[in-house]
C-alpha cells in the first residue's frame, strides 16, 4: 500500500546499516524518510472493471490523507479501527478518472497495464451538462 521514500527525491529507501535510511538516487543517509502510497485498486463503470496503478498524489485524493496519517491511524490499536475505518470511507466512492494505458508483453503475453494520472470528485451538474450539449450535436447531426 506504501513505501519508505526519500524526503528529497521519492525514491524508495532502504534501512542503513547502523541507524538511518540510505537513499541510492540521492547516495546519501538520512534519519527520516517519509512513505508515499503505491496502489493498485479495482475500479468499474457500467462498461465493465479494470485494475489501475495508483501512485501517491492520485491516491491522496481517494483515500483523503497522506500515507504517513494512515500509518499513524493502524498504529493506533482501539476499540474501533480507525485504520479499517477510512479505507471503508473511501470504498465505492465514485471518483473521476484520467489514466494513461500502455501496452507490454511478459512470458509472449500481451498486458496492458493501466494508471491512473489524474482523479476527482464527480461533479454530476457539469457531467451532466456535458452529457446533454452531446446529445444535442447527436440530434443536430441528424
Amino acid at each position: 500500500m506504501w513505501y519508505r521514500a526519500c524526503q528529497t527525491c521519492n525514491k524508495k529507501v532502504t534501512d542503513a546499516i547502523g541507524s538511518g535510511y540510505w537513499c541510492e538516487g540521492c547516495q546519501k543517509n538520512d534519519d527520516e524518510c517519509s512513505l508515499r502510497y503505491i496502489m493498485v485498486v479495482k475500479v468499474s463503470d457500467a462498461s465493465g472493471e479494470a485494475w489501475l496503478s495508483v501512485f501517491n498524489d492520485q491516491a491522496e485524493r481517494i483515500v483523503g490523507c497522506s500515507a504517513d496519517e494512515l500509518d499513524k491511524l493502524k498504529s493506533q490499536m482501539g476499540e474501533e479501527n480507525l485504520f479499517q475505518q477510512k479505507l471503508k470511507e473511501a470504498t465505492w466512492v465514485p471518483h473521476l478518472f484520467r489514466i494513461s494505458v500502455a501496452q507490454h508483453e511478459y512470458m509472449n503475453e500481451k498486458r496492458q497495464r493501466i494508471t491512473a494520472r489524474a482523479v476527482a470528485p464527480i461533479d454530476f451538474a457539469a457531467e451532466s451538462r456535458f452529457l446533454l450539449e452531446e446529445i444535442s450535436k447527436m440530434k443536430a447531426s441528424q
